[in-house]
């Protein structure tokens, strides 16, 4: 919250400081109005309207803007008069803007040294090793879903193409469905939340684990819908997250630890280089109580 406040006052107060002198007209653009020795242009009032706004809301929005444009330059005008802590404001602008430098600087620097140690023989030790930090908390599942109308016409071979599955069986289903089905999902080369896919079914289960070992092929219908899931792959509750899907959260473990110790070491180098180099210019060197 701290953060979000200083960040607000930065952005207010670059705003307002940049009304305290005249800006030069941009003789390139067209002037809508002047107030306070700030220029509002058309081409800033149409670059808010959206390109689908009617005629009637493109004038509301954009008296709008014009209106709240005015009125800021004012109340700057009339707080400059009457403020009395200019210089603390002042303060904290620059010591925000120092900060938001120095930590996109940080970034930089973390992102252009530690590319290349993230490296994926490093991800899958650590995999390996911290195993018991990937345990799902929930069934993931690979396979087809289907939903089709009560009557579509060769539901009998949809049945068929989806209980036996085999690799010709995703074209002949992704055809059918084309035609005749009313949602077609296939995720048989990527994980999917096992809940996520079933959310839309009719289905009452207690017991996931076991529903799964027991049901790879599901079929349940209500008044007006069928509805298939054929499950090919599956890593219950309590398995080993797979690593495909653990390499994000590793990557983002490991960059913190690295970024930590990155950030400490350099700014050590930093110090001590400046002390060798005579750039930091003393003048008491009593200790300091």
């Amino acid at each position: 919250m701290m953060a979000i406040r200083f960040l607000l006052i930065f952005i207010s107060a670059l705003f307002l400081f940049s009304c305290s002198e005249k800006e030069k007209k941009d003789n390139t653009r067209n002037p809508y109005l002047e107030v306070g020795g700030r220029y509002l242009y058309v081409e800033d009032i149409q670059a808010i309207i959206p390109d689908d706004a009617s005629k009637e809301d493109s004038l509301s929005i954009a008296s709008d803007y014009v209106k709240k444009w005015v009125v800021d330059i004012l109340l700057y005008q009339h707080a400059s008069i009457n403020i009395s802590d200019k210089e603390k404001i002042e303060k904290l602008v620059d010591d925000y803007k120092k900060s938001l430098i120095i930590h996109q600087y940080e970034e930089n620097l973390i992102h252009e040294r530690l590319a290349d140690v993230l490296s994926d023989k490093r991800m899958q030790d650590f995999y390996e090793k911290y195993q018991d930090k990937f345990r799902l908390k929930n069934c993931i599942i690979k396979g087809v879903f289907v939903q089709v109308p009560l009557g579509a016409p060769k539901y009998k071979k949809l049945q068929k193409w989806l209980k036996d599955f085999e690799e010709e069986s995703i074209e002949k289903v992704e055809k059918y469905s084309v035609q005749n089905a009313t949602t077609y999902q296939y995720f048989g080369d990527k994980w999917v939340n096992f809940a996520e896919v079933t959310k839309n079914m009719p289905l009452h289960i207690e017991n996931v684990n076991s529903f799964i070992k027991t049901n790879r092929y599901i079929e349940v219908n209500d008044s007006s819908y069928n509805y298939i899931l054929r499950v090919l792959d599956v890593n219950y509750i309590g398995d080993i997250e797979p690593f495909e899907l653990a390499k994000g959260k590793i990557k983002t473990i490991l960059m913190n630890k690295e970024r930590i110790d990155f950030i400490k070491n350099f700014e050590l180098k930093l110090y001590n280089s400046a002390v060798e180099d005579g750039d930091i210019s003393y003048f008491k060197r009593e200790d300091i109580e």
